[in-house]
This record gives C-alpha cells, sequence and structure tokens, in this order.
C-alpha cells in the first residue's frame, strides 16, 4: 500500500514579512497596480577624448587610463583580421581580433552590437595583457553612450556546442610577479553580459506548475543539471559553468558601466592575485550563485590586495538549485583580501544581500582582513541583508538595522532598508510580473514512499535498500530578466545604485 511520509507545502510570501523594507516594497506595488510604468528619459554621455570617460557619480576614484594605443571595433562596418588594422577608418570586426593585436596598455573602443569571440565561438579570452575595454560607441565613434549604444557580449543557441564552458569574457593574468606589476591597468567599461540567449529554461506555461512560470514572466524557471521535461524546454539550452566575468588577475581591475544578467553562474568571479581593484556603478540582474565573487589568492599582503564595491544595483540573485537551499548571495566577502562595500542597492537577493561566512584558515591572516559595508540600501532579500555563521550548525541572517552589532564588519554604519518614496521608484522601473513573482514565490515538496511497489520489492530480493521519491516543485527560480526593461534599472535612487 502505497503511503505518503510526508507533504507539505512552504509559502514563502515576502510582503508579510516582518522587514519592514519588504511590507513598503509590496505596498507600493499594490498602490502602483496595473498603471503605466515611468521610464527614464533619455540622456546621451559626450564622447571620450584623450582619456576613458567616467559616467559614474560623484564618490567615484579619478579616471584612469591607459596610454598606450587605441584600436576600433565595430562587428556591423568592421573587417576581418586579415584587411583591418583597427584604425577609426578600417576597424576590426571581430573584437577578439583586436584585443589579440593590441599590445598591451592599449584603449580598445567597441561600437553597439553583439560579439561573439574568434569565429562566433561565444566567449571572449583576454591572456596576459593590460587593455582597457570600451564599449557603448556608435557606428561611427562620434558618441559614447553606454545604454544607447549597447555593446554586447551575448552568446546564443548557436553558440551552444563550441562556447564549452567558458565564460563571456575570461581574464587571465596570474604572474604573481614583483609588486611593480600591481600598477598595470585593466578597465571593463560599458559592457553588457547576457546570458539568457543560452541558458536553458522551460518554456512559460503558467497553467503546468512544473514549468514554474508566474503569470507574464517571459521563461519558466532555469532548468537545473540533470532534469529534463521533453517538449517543455524553451530551447536545448547549455548547462556549464558559464558566467559574465571569470578569471585571474594581477594589477589594478576597474570594471564600471556594465550589465550582467541571466548568468547561469555568477555575474563576476574572479581571484585577484594582487592589486586594488573597483567594481562600480553596474547591474547585476537575474544572476545564479551570486551576483559577485572576488576572492584573494593570498601572494600579496591584504593592503595591496582590495576591492571597492560601490553604486552598483544588484538585484534577484537566485541559489544553486531549485531546493534553494545555499547560495544565492548578492555579493560574496571571500579571504585575504579587503573589502569596501558601499552606496549599492541590493534587492530580491534569495539567500542574503551580503554573504561574510568565510573565514582564513590561517587565522593571523584572517584577524587582519577588513571587510566593510556602509550606506547601503536594502529591500526583499528573502532569508536578510547578510549572511553570517551563528556558531550552531545554522546561517545566521541579519537585516540592515542589526549591523552595527556585525563583529565581522568594521565599518557599518548608514545602511538601511528602502523607504517608501524609494520603494515606489523600484516598484515602477523593475519588471512587475518578475517582482511579483518572487515576491509570491512558493515552494512545494512530496515524498512518497511504496514499501510494496515492483522496483521495492525487486531491490529487496537483492538485499537492497528500499527507495522512495521525492518531488520539488517552485513556482519561480532563475527565470530569465527581460533585456527590455534592463534599462530602467539605471538611476532609480539618487546617489545610489547604478546612475545613468
Amino acid at each position: 500500500m502505497k503511503k505518503t511520509l510526508l507533504i507539505f507545502i512552504t509559502a514563502l510570501c515576502f510582503c508579510a514579512f516582518v522587514n519592514k523594507a519588504n511590507a513598503q516594497l509590496g505596498n507600493a506595488l499594490k498602490k502602483a497596480g496595473d498603471a503605466v510604468k515611468k521610464e527614464a528619459p533619455t540622456q546621451t554621455t559626450q564622447p571620450s577624448q584623450s582619456k576613458t570617460s567616467d559616467a559614474s557619480t560623484g564618490s567615484a576614484t579619478a579616471a584612469t587610463v591607459n596610454t598606450g594605443a587605441t584600436f576600433y571595433v565595430c562587428v556591423t562596418n568592421g573587417a576581418g583580421s586579415r584587411t583591418a588594422d583597427g584604425s577609426k577608418e578600417k576597424p576590426f570586426k571581430d573584437l577578439q581580433a583586436a584585443i589579440d593585436a593590441a599590445p598591451s596598455g592599449s584603449t580598445i573602443r567597441i561600437s553597439e552590437g553583439n560579439y561573439l569571440g574568434k569565429m562566433d565561438q561565444g566567449f571572449i579570452i583576454i591572456k596576459d595583457k593590460y587593455l582597457t575595454l570600451e564599449g557603448g560607441w556608435n557606428a561611427g565613434f562620434t558618441q559614447r553612450d553606454h545604454v544607447k549604444y549597447r555593446t554586447m557580449i551575448q552568446p546564443g543557441e548557436a553558440q551552444i556546442g563550441t562556447s564549452g564552458s567558458h565564460s563571456m569574457l575570461n581574464i587571465d593574468y596570474k604572474f604573481n610577479a614583483p609588486a611593480v606589476s600591481l600598477q598595470g591597468l585593466m578597465i571593463i567599461d560599458g559592457i553588457f553580459f547576457d546570458g539568457g540567449e543560452i541558458t536553458p529554461y522551460f518554456r512559460p506555461i503558467p497553467e503546468d506548475p512544473r514549468t514554474g512560470t508566474p503569470p507574464g514572466v517571459e521563461t519558466g524557471q532555469t532548468i537545473e543539471p540533470g532534469a529534463s521535461m521533453q517538449g517543455l524546454e524553451l530551447r536545448p539550452g547549455s548547462i556549464a559553468d558559464r558566467r559574465g566575468i571569470h578569471g585571474y588577475f594581477q594589477g589594478k581591475l576597474i570594471i564600471r558601466n556594465c550589465v550582467f544578467a541571466n548568468c547561469y553562474n555568477y555575474g563576476v568571479q574572479l581571484e585577484n592575485h594582487g592589486g586594488n581593484w573597483e567594481i562600480y556603478n553596474n547591474i547585476f540582474v537575474s544572476n545564479r550563485m551570486a551576483g559577485i565573487e572576488v576572492r584573494g589568492h593570498g601572494s600579496i599582503p591584504e593592503d595591496k590586495t582590495s576591492l571597492k564595491f560601490h553604486n552598483n544595483t544588484v538585484l534577484f540573485t537566485w541559489t544553486r538549485t531549485k531546493l534553494m537551499e545555499d547560495m544565492g548571495y548578492g555579493f560574496r566577502y571571500m579571504t585575504r583580501m579587503n573589502y569596501d562595500v558601499y552606496d549599492n542597492i541590493f534587492g530580491c537577493n534569495y539567500y542574503g544581500a551580503l554573504d561574510r561566512t568565510r573565514f582564513d584558515s590561517d587565522l593571523k591572516r584572517d584577524k587582519i582582513r577588513e571587510t566593510n559595508a556602509y550606506n547601503n540600501l536594502f529591500f526583499a532579500n528573502t532569508m536578510g541583508d547578510i549572511c553570517l555563521p551563528s556558531g550552531g550548525g545554522k546561517w545566521n541572517f541579519q537585516f540592515a538595522k542589526n549591523f552595527e552589532e556585525v563583529e565581522q564588519l568594521t565599518k557599518y554604519e548608514g545602511n538601511r532598508e528602502v523607504n517608501t518614496t524609494e520603494a515606489k521608484s523600484l516598484a515602477d522601473a523593475i519588471n512587475t510580473p518578475y517582482l511579483q513573482g518572487f515576491l509570491t514565490l512558493t515552494k512545494t515538496e512530496k515524498s512518497q514512499f511504496d514499501e510494496n511497489s515492483a522496483m521495492n520489492t525487486y531491490r529487496a530480493a537483492h538485499g537492497m535498500n528500499k527507495q522512495g521519491t521525492e518531488t520539488v516543485r517552485v513556482s519561480m527560480w532563475g527565470n530569465r530578466y527581460p533585456i527590455a526593461d534592463i534599462d530602467k534599472l539605471w538611476g532609480l535612487i539618487a546617489g545610489k545604485g547604478a546612475q545613468r
């Protein structure tokens, strides 16, 4: 006789959270109703002249530039590497060709379009060079606006068989050279990294709970490794360790004015082999595992291995699996480097906006590591605004109001949940079906065991353990965020998050 051992339904309704920010955001959504969402007015920036433009906030550091040669890339008007010379008049068509041709210290200006690497294989590699990649130029290189003239690395279905497990941009520079090399400069500026055209999703069928599709969301949930429901897949897809940017670097690294969307594994995952880095004025939305994870290598002291992460907007980071038992962090503090995290917006990150659970096995190194979080805004982060170790076997999740008590933070002032006005601005800008789907997310788990089934009878006859079945369904998990709505996420709150 079939016995049901366990049936339970866990409803995760964020609007009912005690957390003040979630309540405010839910009220703002309710008031907004079906009103037309506001769009930010179109703006343009002036074209760069002799140095890289710094289209960010007043709190950013002064622009730093590579002073070598300048190369140009245009996917629509460029030519192959045999006939192009990289000049404005004869630009390369392929970004990888320009990277390979440019000496270390060069700047590469990239016009709008989608760049898929050598022979459209689906990935870009920078190896053993210091370069500036400057996206957001129009085809004639007379104007630069990283929102209006979108420079993309967006592999699609055609790249499933050629991209392998490469990330969209791979950085390989890890010489562990003397400290003088820490002055070498890499800038990634104004590039849109999107994995939404190659990540596998279920077709959007809201009436079929197996697909995990809230009404109005453009895809079903991400397909997990090993999962298959024939006929329900949106496309064949490619389940791989694909990130927006991945790799190893030594020197000064700046990532700014970029978008990291729908990445199957991490928006940015890097290892710092020595250098003071800065990542600012970027949007991270609907990435799996973590929005950003940067770890230290340990070959250089902590005071020369640091990261400033500021004025970024980090939304909808999803857990490792639909079981939702781990990962899903907006930002991760790792080991063997110092971190300053400030003036960011963190919202709707499932397992916590910040992860501060990692400790160095070398306790002396761990004690000198400084981790800061100050002047950040938070809203609707499911488990909490920061995830901490508890010593009791479970994680300790805390919201911004308690950051003063977090011993792991050296600087902690000014963190808070969004207020009602800010919540309304966010609700107007964020894709409404996606946000509502997240705020009303449900998970259903059903376990069954039939000890007298034909399979269990056979297993018992051979001295094997009997087995049951378990079904887990979620109403939403890792669904693709619509590209058309990402532009509305710039400049939501003055001085906080990514600015237009």
